[in-house]
């Protein structure tokens, strides 16, 4: 029998009870503004399975487009397939320096991977198995309309696909200590993201949903709200065909790092402008995410910090002579790519503004925007034939120093943008395509 239990591990995020931001603002204070010393050999927890329960495998390798238009379970098998398959299935094999790993569409701090993906439909509750391509069945029965009842702003009408994000509460923590906390919102933001995008190349129109009965929807999928706690819901109509086009099959982490290059600057305003779109989730921002640019081998734009004007797209120059290297603590990987890449996008936002509605959970909420913006960034640079870099490590005080930004509004992710050197680290694809890209 699934239970669900009500003590909070120690320094969790959000508190069990609601206090109107305050232990948001005291978790930030202690723990999420500085990135602690890292312990690179720490592990982190295994992605969860459910010993005992049905396995329904998923056809594999998966096909892209998925049978466009097709009906029956089979053609509704190889969509949910293409679908999970690139939100956080187990899409290349990677050869690095390290080793061989298994390479995810999305990326995650420190590789953790925190993430769990659940999908509820007419057959049944089940849980994602990336590395088997498989689903484990949880329950038989339609629950997706016990989902939509525990959302705060429940769709008109009743969707097709529900898939629900959670994050495994401690699955960084080993390696990042609580700072992980706030890395889980951003892991799970830029798998919201994901989501999003890929439904609306299904045709479909998603909405994410980040407000909700955080009991009842634990209750539903049987966790154990000490070790694991749903982040995000995301809900659509009938979708046809995954077509994720080339960008998000080749969305280019640069893990061999940048080409010191330089970038012209029409290049960085089309990825600017791509992940400052409307977002479509449950909710309005009380103070929108504003974007930052810290340029540094840019053509057409000076060196130094810029923001970026929400209304007409334009970089407004804020301080000369910063570079990204600064944004990161000395003689780290970070400044090291700092220096490499040709600029860095910042994605700032408003603690403050958000907690009189939304108290605690306004904190997570925020950060899952930002890991939102920067999926779109990522995606974007990929269009635009240029790796990116989502960083974890970016020495929070010192960027908005250099942002010179409202006491209020602080920095939540970086991403390094830049041509990525060579031709990146050895990966053989484990998709397949039916037909021209």
């Amino acid at each position: 029998m699934r239970t669900t239990s009500p003590v909070p591990p120690p320094d969790a995020y959000p508190a069990a009870a609601e206090t109107g931001g305050a232990a948001a603002r005291r978790y930030h204070a202690r723990h999420g503004s500085v990135l602690p010393a890292i312990d690179p050999a720490a592990g982190s927890t295994a992605p969860k399975h459910h010993p005992g329960v049905p396995v329904l495998p998923l056809p594999f390798p998966p096909i892209f487009p998925s049978l466009p238009g097709g009906r029956g379970p089979a053609a509704a098998a190889e969509r949910l397939g293409a679908l999970l398959a690139l939100l956080n299935g187990v899409t290349r094999v990677d050869w690095t320096g390290a080793g061989v790993g298994a390479g995810r569409p999305v990326p995650s701090g420190g590789g953790t991977y925190p993430g769990e993906v659940y999908v509820a439909t007419a057959s049944g509750l089940c849980h994602y198995l990336p590395s088997a391509h498989a689903l484990e069945l949880l329950d038989s029965a339609d629950l997706r309309a016990e989902v939509v009842r525990a959302l705060g702003r429940p769709p008109l009408d009743p969707p097709e696909t529900v898939l629900l994000i959670t994050s495994r509460v401690d699955a960084n923590l080993a390696r990042y200590g609580p700072f992980g906390h706030r890395l889980q919102a951003l892991d799970t933001g830029v798998l919201t993201g994901q989501a999003l995008t890929l439904l609306e190349s299904a045709g479909a129109t998603p909405t994410a949903h980040a407000v909700f009965a955080d009991e009842e929807l634990g209750r539903l999928l049987g966790l154990d709200a000490t070790a694991e706690r749903v982040h995000a819901v995301v809900v659509a109509g009938a979708s046809g065909a995954i077509t994720p086009a080339a960008p998000l099959l080749r969305r280019r982490t640069a893990r061999s790092g940048f080409e010191p290059a330089a970038v012209p600057l029409p290049a960085l305003l089309s990825v600017l402008a791509e992940a400052a779109g409307p977002i479509s989730m449950d909710h309005a921002a009380p103070v929108d995410c504003a974007l930052y640019v810290v340029a540094h081998r840019i053509t057409g734009l000076e060196p130094g910090c810029h923001r970026r004007d929400g209304r007409t797209g334009a970089l407004i120059p804020v301080t000369d002579g910063s570079t990204p290297r600064r944004l990161f603590p000395p003689n780290g990987p970070g400044e090291r790519a700092g220096f490499e890449a040709a600029c860095a996008v910042l994605v700032t936002g408003d603690y403050e503004s958000g907690y009189p509605r939304h108290g605690d959970r306004w904190y997570r909420m925020l950060n899952l925007r930002a890991g939102v913006i920067g999926q779109r960034i990522g995606l974007a640079a990929a269009r635009a034939g240029l790796g990116a870099g989502l960083r974890c490590d970016v020495d929070i005080r010192a960027a908005d120093a250099v942002l010179g930004t409202h006491p209020h509004r602080t920095t939540l992710l970086a991403v390094l943008l830049g041509h990525e050197r060579g031709s990146g680290t050895p990966a053989f694809s484990l998709l397949r395509a039916s037909g021209p890209p």
